[in-house]
């Protein structure tokens, strides 16, 4: 268990390499593997209630250091704990069934992120339906307030509309 219990997440020592494409050539003449060092000793700690937020340049890791956060890509190096258990080296199944429900990443480009075939009520509704013990009706009045906040208003002119229509 962690030190601190209100520590949500926490990634130690971070880093995720992707290998670079080598050439027959490279591999017939035992040229070492190259890596793309896309995060580099990275650590930080989410306390609960917190929100947080990765900022930086283009291409400076973010994305990658969010996918590996929940184990969407492998870290290749480091541990992270999800309130104190290390899920670093989950097999997928038990990561899926036990933690991934209380995980989730926005990516900044809506058109890669959100489903063009779905309409803004069925994006929003979705976790909703299927993460919690709303009724219908419940969820309905979870979606207007989502609406409000986000402050598309009035709600009806935005809720049947698709991603490339916002």
């Amino acid at each position: 268990m962690n030190e601190n219990d209100d520590i949500t997440i926490e990634a130690k020592n971070l880093v995720k390499y992707f290998p670079v494409s080598r050439s027959f050539m490279d591999s017939l003449l035992r040229k070492p593997q190259l890596y793309v060092h896309a995060v580099d000793d990275v650590s930080f700690e989410i306390e609960k209630g917190e929100i947080f937020g990765l900022a930086g340049e283009s291409g400076s890791g973010k994305t990658t250091a969010g996918k590996t956060l929940i184990r969407l890509l492998e870290p290749t190096e480091g541990s992270i704990n999800f309130l104190g258990d290390d899920i670093s080296d989950l097999e997928e199944k038990t990561l899926r069934e036990e933690y991934r429900k209380y995980m989730n990443i926005i990516f900044q480009d809506p058109y890669g992120s959100l489903n063009p075939k779905r309409s803004v009520k069925k994006i929003v509704e979705e976790p909703l339906k299927y993460l919690t013990d709303l009724n219908q009706e419940e969820r309905g009045e979870r979606l207007y307030e989502a609406m409000e906040l986000t402050k598309m208003t009035p709600p009806e002119e935005y809720l049947y509309r698709y991603p490339d229509e916002l």
